[in-house]
């Protein structure tokens, strides 16, 4: 079979089933992309389209030759026969999708098929997601929809059951940190971006690139460094204004508690964190099985506060001085 993705790390299930739909002309009009940021979602929607438009394709051999005019104008986003709505507010309102509704009035400008891509398809308000549905429910013959999504259970029902879910699984940190390393990083470095990344190779690159990284890992590291409860107190409340960090700092927190009880069991056991080894094995005669797993109760309890309207000094004072004594 035919590979139009083949230049896109993963997703093979779902790259197989959109080719079989396209070959056998059972494209569904409005195709759900659900999983997590960062993981090709779009790369693979843009891929699809240039092999439907692209001048040199044809059913039966699938192509994007990215030599043709088509394929130039997809991925320079200037096609008008491909529509993309990518708002960079926290909404989609109503008045974007009637705007969409005016435009697909028309046939399309120049293709046998048009398409709608719509970015985070989740943020759209309630009477937007009323109004896309609207649509949705009377397709247009000649339009079809690719909406995308991180956060399905955000999205109305009945505009998921108008849709083909096509289901992104995040990668595991196995391939994102391999990833990495035949990019030239290190395999202690890889590990650790891996573990923050969520399973988002978009994430991994943005976070082996920047300076947030090393801030985080400087954060993490005086995390660890408390000798009495009250430097636990004073480095929460040096924590205090850093809850945009709040999700790597505490993904790491996790990572480190459950590689020590992993040690605790086999010492020669393979751990996430490998570069953190030495600071856990000195700390493992100190501790037990016990106090680790309420550990990592805690700190999936901290995770859980800053999900909603958190007193954050409180927040990270729970997770220092819950883990004074423990991994400290």
């Amino acid at each position: 079979m035919t590979d139009i993705f083949s230049d896109i790390l993963g997703h093979e299930h779902a790259r197989e089933g959109l080719i079989h739909a396209i070959k056998n002309d059972r494209l569904h009009h409005a195709l759900l992309f659900s999983g997590p940021s960062g993981i090709g979602k779009s790369m693979i929607a843009r891929s699809m389209i240039q092999a439907m438009l692209c001048e040199n394709s044809t059913r039966e051999q699938l192509q994007k030759c990215m030599k043709c005019r088509n394929c130039h104008r997809i991925a320079s986003n200037i096609h008008p026969d491909v529509i993309e709505i990518d708002e960079p507010t926290a909404t989609i309102k109503i008045e974007t999708i009637r705007d969409l509704q005016k435009k697909l009035i028309y046939p399309p400008y120049e293709a046998a098929r048009r398409f709608v891509i719509i970015q985070d398809v989740h943020k759209m308000q309630d009477a937007a997601a009323n109004c896309l549905l609207k649509t949705l429910e009377e397709p247009e013959p000649h339009t079809t929809f690719i909406l995308i999504t991180s956060q399905i259970q955000r999205l109305l029902p009945t505009i998921v059951s108008r849709c083909q879910l096509v289901r992104f699984a995040p990668f595991s940190m196995d391939e994102i940190s391999q990833f990495l390393v035949r990019r030239g990083m290190t395999e202690d470095d890889a590990d650790q971006i891996s573990a923050l990344s969520g399973g988002s190779i978009g994430t991994a690159l943005e976070l082996s690139s920047s300076e947030y990284e090393k801030e985080v890992t400087s954060t993490f590291e005086e995390m660890l460094s408390p000798s009495s409860s009250l430097d636990a107190f004073l480095t929460a409340s040096g924590l205090k204004g850093k809850k945009s960090m709040a999700e790597h700092l505490l993904t790491l927190m996790l990572m480190f508690v459950r590689d020590m009880l992993v040690l605790k069991t086999d010492p020669n056991h393979p751990i996430i964190l490998k570069h953190y080894r030495p600071q856990m094995m000195s700390r493992l005669s100190r501790t037990t099985e016990k106090d680790l797993q309420r550990a990592a109760g805690i700190i999936q309890e901290v995770h859980e506060s800053f999900q909603g309207n958190v007193n954050e000094l409180v927040a990270w004072e729970r997770l220092m001085i819950g883990l004074h004594g423990v991994i400290f």
